[in-house]
């Protein structure tokens, strides 16, 4: 009586155990679809198509990319333009991509171009990464992408980083550069300006009047005027390039016609370089050094602060 009763608890036993293996079934089954929902769920904004050897050749060559240059490409697809920027260049480089199959590929042939230690590839949004450590950052997207990620650029990227574009460009932002290829692709090159809106003053050496300038700023396009006493003038042939800025003063002083060309680097709310004097008489070289009123300086186009 007793082997029965255990023989059937054993076989009620089995049964449970049993029904709690298939009832698991569905639930792994389940977590499988999710997973593959998700995977699903990577929407490109831009489907992938390579830039061809020759346009690769033209953006390395318009940005003039280094040895010193750190490379970013920003949809970098198999990995060819940051391979080359180390090969051709001495570059190191960094390519993202949200499509998994285009990273696995960027490593495979980063192993094969025995770059591996130049070169790194991230699979992640490149609105989300993290881009202020590039020097040159290289695009093949699509125009409204473009523009989508021209405030990122404009903002995050250090003044005089140098910007390509395969084919499209960056709207009201106009280009520094262009080129095109033998094969009829356009590339577009861009330098990121930096913000020298504001009101800047200086004074120079053996000169009562103290110099304030008023500067307004449409991307690398500036505009301005000098107060000099009671006058004001208009600053002529204003020119910026990345954290460069030159400019040019005519005024009259001691009864005649004076020009001066300024030129300085821009470092946040200072700029200091050297003024020249351009006409008979004029005295040589001269430091200049002016700082800006801090409330005075205006966004930018983009949200550039």
């Amino acid at each position: 009586m007793k082997n029965r009763l255990f023989i059937h608890l054993c076989v009620i036993l089995t049964c449970f155990f049993v029904a709690l293996v298939f009832a698991s079934f569905p639930s792994r089954r389940a977590v499988s679809q999710v997973l593959s929902e998700r995977q699903e769920k990577i929407k490109l904004d831009v489907p992938y198509e390579p830039s061809s050897e020759e346009v690769v050749r033209a953006m390395l060559e318009i940005a003039q990319v280094g040895k010193n240059d750190l490379v970013y490409d920003l949809g970098c697809g198999d990995g060819r333009i940051v391979i080359a920027a180390v090969q051709k260049a001495g570059a190191s480089g960094v390519g993202v991509d949200l499509d998994p199959e285009r990273i696995k590929e960027s490593l495979e042939n980063a192993r094969k171009a025995k770059v591996t230690n130049r070169v790194q590839f991230f699979q992640q949004d490149l609105f989300q990464t993290d881009i202020e450590k590039a020097t040159v950052v290289m695009l093949y997207l699509w125009p409204e992408v473009n523009l989508k990620l021209r405030p990122k650029l404009l903002r995050e990227l250090k003044p005089g980083t140098r910007v390509v574009s395969h084919s499209h460009n960056m709207g009201s932002w106009e280009p520094d550069e262009t080129a095109s290829t033998p094969d009829g692709h356009r590339v577009y090159f861009w330098v990121i300006p930096a913000n020298v809106t504001g009101i800047w003053e200086w004074d120079m050496p053996g000169e009562m009047e103290r110099y304030v300038m008023k500067l307004s700023q449409q991307f690398q396009l500036v505009s301005g005027t000098l107060q000099l006493g009671p006058d004001e003038i208009p600053v002529k042939n204003l020119e910026l390039r990345g954290d460069r800025l030159q400019f040019i003063v005519e005024r009259f002083l001691k009864g005649q016609m004076q020009t001066l060309r300024f030129t300085g680097r821009v470092q946040g709310h200072l700029i200091e370089g050297t003024a020249e004097g351009m006409t008979a008489g004029s005295q040589g070289k001269q430091t200049w050094k002016a700082k800006r009123d801090p409330s005075s300086r205006k966004p930018l186009a983009d949200g550039v602060m």
